[in-house]
């Protein structure tokens, strides 16, 4: 805390940088001109910074370096102001032109080392933050020991960024920032367990630590262990009921579980706890509707609009619920508009063509369907699709043809070897057909029942099929079991 005489310092300072504040936009309203003293600028500076008015901190730097060119402090205010206009060069260069003086070398040292870092100079960025590390005390490290941190995870010297992010950690405000980046250290070196042993250690040290309980949820989910993530998570929420997205994750499990119900319940508990976001209003819609609840379904992705008009998954939900209900062209106009918001999101694309395919519009079924392939050119579901719209047409060279230009482009995908096998039986090419089931096999010997369930009449009963198959399985059964 301050002494008696630091804080009567502390109060003049803080009067000299309002008055200087205040001078300065009252020069603004006039139009006029007007002289401010370095010192003066660097707190008219730092007041438009600190509320990320950059256009005015802008307008601030220049006029300070027109009166004060030689200025050390605000040429590092300078290099600062291209920083945070993400132009980490020209700030780099501005930097080169500061002459160095002890007491502005803290200053330098950390604007220089953000120059370095954002240019992916992390050896040279991490040399000008240890430099800066002796200016200040213990208390005041926090982002020092973060940055320095960050550069060593990006180097991936995952021992030395868990080191310093566990001393940035006694002064964080938020710890759940510095629990994501130790988990996904931990994590990225391969180390899961040792990631759980940490965190278990600190609810050892602090069985109400809601964040780290959160983490050890997490960590079980990356690990596939769904189920053992359950209980942390609802240990978290206990202690904080008013987590976000601790409630999104424990439903996220249930709902991959297909415990759509509990998921329900666990996204109605946060409604009650005053927590309502378009987020989870979307969830708890799609939970119903995979319960086949379609009317509660539509009143969630509603209300999700009501919260959000630019939610994607909101307005896709309703396209699912009136696709459902057989109103194709409503559930089409929902689905564009969620691609007009999420144009990267191919499942629209596909929505999209699925509709126009129950409303017999090949064509534009068609036109969707060649997007998905134009974006995801080595995905075999675009040729799959394709294919099969072809076949509805009963155009089974045009599917054939789909298929092994898709074969061409997806190195042979089993999933398309078994559509084109079954193709050249729709068509009556057995040998081709046989010849494409045998490819098939051997590439996913695991899929031929899927295989016989394209049409079991045709298929389930062809004698010659049936034989390659039991072939494929006794090869099956002979490389497993060696004599």
């Amino acid at each position: 805390m301050f002494d008696d005489e630091d804080f009567e310092d502390y109060l003049e300072e803080e009067k000299d940088r309002k008055a200087a504040i205040e001078r300065y936009e009252e020069m603004l309203k006039a139009h006029d001109s007007a002289y401010f003293d370095s010192e003066e600028f660097e707190y008219i500076i730092d007041h438009y910074t600190q509320h990320n008015e950059l256009k005015r901190s802008r307008q601030a730097v220049e006029l300070a370096m027109a009166q004060h060119p030689e200025s050390n402090m605000l040429k590092i205010k300078y290099a600062r102001q291209y920083l945070l206009e993400n132009d980490a060069q020209r700030a780099f260069e501005i930097m080169q032109h500061v002459v160095r003086d002890d007491e502005e070398d803290p200053d330098y040292f950390l604007t220089l080392g953000s120059c370095l870092a954002v240019l992916g100079k992390s050896k040279e960025a991490l040399q000008n933050y240890f430099s800066a590390l002796p200016y200040f005390d213990e208390d005041e490290k926090f982002d020092l020991y973060n940055a320095i941190a960050y550069e060593y995870q990006h180097m991936q010297q995952f021992d030395l960024a868990l080191e310093f992010y566990n001393k940035a950690l006694p002064f964080a405000e938020d710890r759940d920032t510095i629990y994501h980046e130790i988990r996904c250290c931990y994590l990225s070196a391969g180390r899961k367990e040792e990631a759980l042993f940490y965190f278990q250690g600190l609810i050892d040290k602090d069985p109400y630590n809601s964040k780290a309980w959160t983490n050890i949820g997490d960590i079980y989910r990356m690990m596939g262990q769904y189920e053992e993530s359950i209980d942390p998570y609802e240990y978290a929420l206990s202690i904080d009921p008013e987590d976000l997205w601790t409630n999104m994750h424990l439903a996220d499990i249930y709902y991959d579980l297909g415990r759509y119900k509990e998921a329900i319940d666990t996204l109605e508990e946060a409604l009650r706890n005053g927590i309502e976001t378009s987020m989870i209003h979307t969830t708890i819609g799609d939970c119903y509707y995979r319960l086949n609840d379609l009317q509660t379904a539509e009143e969630h992705f509603s209300k999700a609009l009501e919260i959000n008009p630019m939610i994607g998954s909101g307005y896709a939900g309703l396209g699912y619920v009136f696709s459902d209900r057989g109103n194709s062209k409503k559930a089409i106009k929902y689905f564009e508009k969620a691609l007009e918001l999420e144009p990267w999101e191919t499942d629209h694309l596909y929505s999209i063509a699925t509709d126009y395919m129950k409303l017999k519009e090949y064509d534009k079924a068609l036109e969707y369907l060649r997007k998905i392939q134009e974006q995801t050119p080595n995905d075999a579901d675009a040729y799959y699709y394709i294919a099969d719209l072809y076949g509805q047409q009963d155009k089974i060279d045009e599917a054939i043809n789909t298929i092994k230009f898709g074969l061409l482009q997806t190195d042979n995908d089993s999933s398309l070897l078994y559509l084109l096998a079954y193709a050249y039986f729709v068509k009556g090419c057995r040998s081709q057909g046989l010849e494409a089931l045998d490819q098939a096999l051997d590439a996913d010997f695991g899929a031929w029942p899927d295989f016989l369930e394209y049409d079991r009449e045709l298929l389930a009963n062809d004698n010659e099929i049936l034989e390659l198959i039991e072939q494929h399985k006794k090869n099956q059964e002979t490389n497993t079991n060696p004599a």
